[in-house]
């Protein structure tokens, strides 16, 4: 099920966080270390009161009565951009690969294609994330660059961030 995002997920969005985040298997996939992780729960709280005022989507799924994933998109402030946003997405390691992603993002299209004034949904996607890179193709995003060797992991190693974004109502020029 996916629903709009109250206060009272805070701490439900935080642990799929935590748990992205200490996965040797998931924490390549995001530009934030594990140590960049947020624990205040306020904080959180408070980035899903203001996502409402402000226009802007913060959405989570459930599956046996508990938050599983979230799908945050913002809006960009400045008025020659304000009709973009972008977003991002996470999901418990454990309800990968039962399309739950892909209702998510389905979710933010349907909604932004309801609003006036959004025609772009941008996002990166760490090229070690092929997982997400083919959804994401899947469902109609395309490739608008690419930022090489942008992410240095502890390890020493690279990823690139690859910048990928998709057109409501097929407005490209």
């Amino acid at each position: 099920m996916i629903r709009l995002a109250s206060e009272l997920d805070a701490r439900a969005v935080m642990q799929v966080k935590h748990e992205l985040m200490s996965s040797d298997k998931t924490s390549t996939f995001f530009i934030t270390s594990p140590t960049d992780i947020s624990e205040d729960l306020l904080e959180e709280e408070k980035k899903i009161q203001q996502s409402k005022q402000r226009g802007d989507l913060y959405i989570v799924a459930e599956a046996e009565k508990k938050v599983v994933g979230f799908l945050l998109f913002q809006r960009y402030g400045m008025p020659r951009l304000r009709h973009a946003g972008s977003m991002v997405m996470g999901i418990s390691e454990q309800y990968c690969n039962q399309g739950i992603g892909t209702q998510l993002i389905e979710y933010l299209i349907n909604w932004g294609e309801q609003q006036k004034n959004i025609e772009k949904i941008c996002l990166g996607v760490l090229s070690v994330n092929e997982r997400a890179i083919k959804v994401y193709k899947r469902i109609g995003f395309i490739e608008e660059g690419r930022q090489l060797n942008h992410i240095k992991y502890e390890d020493g190693t690279y990823s690139d961030d690859i910048l990928m974004a998709y057109h409501l109502n097929d407005n490209l020029e």
